[in-house]
């Protein structure tokens, strides 16, 4: 076929389009045939063509489709490939407007469909190397003898916060910290939160905002060890690696200073608050554009119980839009706080292209997000569950909207500006006050407390799991007495979730929101990246 021949075929896809008198399958494979011409020959396309495919996006007849996100990603993937690969940069900018105007004005699967499309744009994002020491002995240690090597002398007990151990370091408000190994964890897993703080400390960055980077610290001469004996009580609920491994560091007083307290002697004021999310939210973007991606700003699970029986461990994937179990306790202890960004273990370096990029953007704002909301929850977290004749509880009166817009808002343009490196210009295609009313309305009122113990789930425990299980859930020993393990399934009261059990998000608003401002992201820095090669900006600082 010479070039004529693919400007015919191009002209006939794009009258089939426009006639709109295809069936949803004859609409489908003409998308894909037009998708593919236009990433092989580039050359040929034309104004006309960004908007025969736009109007496939604009067309609500096959919504009611039950495989339409397919037919609206064939298209929105279209465009982007048109600014990939148009020849003409008019037709980039053509395509990628069209696809932001989809992205501000529909729901569902358009929408979900566009953001995907503009989040999956080619963006160069190289990670470092951080390998982790080799160990083959590693020594026991007696705690005294840390403090020893630390110049700690004054032989106070260490005060326990979750699994770490912390006594005054210095007289810089400093703290020293040994932080214990839980069962879930491999050897790997705690040499990686060392390696990174070492890795962060020795290497050459500059962070815009402030940033205390934990000082890891060797004993006997290896950053894991194993503690011989823990000087005090760890917490219940806490399960330790059976080895005793540990890490040892020093950190900022502040390191533990959460922003969402819900003790009143600890919590922020709303201007403290303020500062403290914008600033993680700009170091989370920064750090991933450098290829330093925080995997677990907080723990996100679609459903905890099942965690060792599904292959995805229960945890969340946002995109899917299903059921967010105990949004509440996941926002207890974020991992970013008054000192910046920690847990170090959850960091992975990051290399290439792709979709998972934008997930992981996705997971990070939704983390800011939430964790946003329960500041006001923890105002009174007394007020949380069903009252005494089983109605939700309504929180809603702890919510101030204008502040929590206010937030909502300076989270996405914190994290652009840390990801894509220069301010967000322009409006974000989003309804504010609907979001944040709709915010309110879901995190304020307590509709969905139940989840079920499966028995499948039963059957693959012990009779002493199974007990301590309902135990740790609320149940009386007698009342687990009547309970029969496998018999059948178990309503457990565990909530705040968003969503009922095996639903969807009640809050679909919020991952739409999240997927649009993960997109504008991604385009923000594909953009920056493209001018920059043209010489139309400088490069990056």
């Amino acid at each position: 076929m010479n070039a004529r021949d693919f400007e015919r075929e191009r002209t006939t896809l794009e009258n089939s389009l426009k006639t709109k008198a295809l069936d949803f399958t004859a609409t489908y494979l003409v998308v894909s045939d037009l998708h593919e011409l236009v990433g092989s020959h580039p050359e040929i396309i034309r104004p006309e063509t960004i908007h025969a495919l736009q109007g496939v996006l604009k067309n609500s007849g096959f919504s009611h489709q039950t495989q339409s996100f397919f037919l609206y990603k064939e298209a929105a993937e279209a465009l982007t490939s048109i600014i990939v690969h148009a020849i003409a940069e008019p037709l980039a900018d053509e395509a990628n407007y069209a696809l932001n105007y989809v992205l501000g004005t529909s729901t569902g699967p358009v929408q979900r469909a566009a953001a995907g499309a503009l989040g999956s744009l080619p963006i160069s994002i190289h990670g470092p190397e951080v390998g982790g020491e080799t160990i083959e002995n590693i020594s026991l240690v007696k705690w005294y003898e840390i403090l020893e090597e630390n110049g700690i002398t004054n032989g106070r007990a260490p005060e326990v916060i979750g699994r770490s151990l912390t006594v005054p370091f210095d007289k810089n408000n400093r703290v020293l910290v040994v932080k214990l190994a839980c069962t879930e964890h491999s050897l790997q897993h705690i040499c990686r939160e060392s390696a990174w703080m070492e890795h962060l400390c020795s290497g050459d960055y500059a962070f815009p905002v402030r940033f205390n980077i934990p000082v890891a610290v060797k004993i006997r001469g290896s950053y894991v060890f194993r503690l011989e004996k823990v000087p005090v009580s760890i917490s219940e609920g806490i399960e330790l690696h059976p080895e005793s491994y540990a890490i040892c560091f020093v950190a900022h007083k502040d390191y533990f200073a959460y922003p969402n307290e819900h003790r009143t002697e600890r919590r922020l004021t709303t201007e403290e608050f303020r500062e403290v999310i914008f600033r993680n939210a700009r170091l989370l973007g920064k750090l991933t554009f450098l290829g330093i991606v925080h995997s677990a700003p907080i723990p996100l699970f679609h459903n905890r119980v099942q965690r060792d029986r599904r292959a995805d461990h229960g945890l969340y994937e946002w995109p899917r839009g299903g059921r967010l179990d105990r949004w509440l306790d996941s926002c207890c202890y974020p991992n970013f706080c008054v000192t910046g960004i920690r847990d170090f273990e959850h960091l992975i370096s990051f290399k290439g292209l792709g979709q998972k990029l934008y997930r992981y953007i996705g997971t990070q704002i939704f983390s800011l997000l939430l964790v946003a909301g329960s500041y006001f929850r923890n105002k009174d977290r007394e007020r949380v569950g069903l009252d005494g004749q089983g109605n939700p509880i309504d929180a809603r009166d702890l919510f101030d909207k204008e502040f929590l817009k206010e937030l909502v808002q300076g989270i996405y343009l914190s994290y652009y500006h840390g990801f894509v490196g220069i301010e967000f210009a322009g409006e974000i295609p989003f309804d504010f006050n609907e979001l944040v009313s709709r915010m309110i309305d879901e995190m304020g009122v307590d509709r969905h407390m139940e989840e079920r113990l499966r028995v499948v789930d039963q059957k693959q425990m012990t009779d002493e799991d199974f007990s301590k299980f309902l135990g740790d859930r609320g149940y009386s020993a007698n009342e687990i007495k009547g309970f029969k393990r496998g018999a059948e399934d178990i309503t457990l009261y565990t909530g705040p979730h968003l969503g009922g059990f095996n639903e969807r998000i009640s809050l679909p608003e919020l991952t739409e929101f999240v997927g649009t401002i993960s997109a504008l992201c991604i385009a923000g820095r594909y953009w920056r990246e493209s001018f920059s090669k043209k010489g139309h900006l400088k490069a990056e600082s």
